[in-house]
């Protein structure tokens, strides 16, 4: 093969190199930027590591797309929805049982039958929450890690081809 052809050669398959290997590469940058802003994002607004680990990456060519998996009602309402955007004030009630229970605090153990750490309950029949406020996580995570993962794109790729390149500079 003389270097013309094999530059020519070369030059062709340019194109079906690049495609490779972002698909290959897309999904690990996405993860190295976009999961990483999530985390914080998700961490400054106090969401639980439940939240934090339900984060999940997938590459369509040409799309990367993330999605918050595992939060879901027993009505099968994605809860992400809410804490990302939030909730007006609304009235909540018991749906099985005859009340809500949930816990206040723990007792300090003073008391003859109460041990160090034992749980304090509240109970309602009924009652208004305020609403959940909107974290906006997601937002913030698309927003601020676009530019980050088309630099960091880019700056791999272009390493990418330079370690494959050639003498002849293809």
């Amino acid at each position: 093969m003389n270097v013309n052809k094999f530059i020519e050669f070369r030059l062709g398959s340019v194109d079906f190199r690049i495609k490779q290997w972002i698909r290959k590469n897309a999904k690990r940058i996405a993860e190295d930027t976009y999961g990483l802003i999530f985390i914080s994002e998700a961490k400054t607004k106090k969401m639980s590591e439940r939240y934090i680990d339900s984060i999940r990456f997938a590459y369509k060519n040409p799309n990367i797309t993330f999605t918050v998996k595992s939060y879901k009602t027993k009505e099968g309402k994605p809860l992400w929805k809410f804490f990302e955007k939030g909730t007006k004030k609304h009235w909540i009630y018991p749906r099985v049982k005859k009340a809500l229970r949930w816990q206040t605090g723990t007792v300090s153990g003073i008391g003859e039958n109460i041990g160090a750490g034992d749980p304090i309950y509240a109970f309602s029949k009924g009652h208004q929450v305020r609403g959940i406020k909107a974290r906006n996580v997601l937002y913030w995570t698309t927003k601020r890690g676009g530019k980050k993962f088309k630099k960091m794109l880019i700056r791999q790729l272009q390493r990418f081809l330079d370690s494959t390149a050639t003498n002849f500079g293809v």
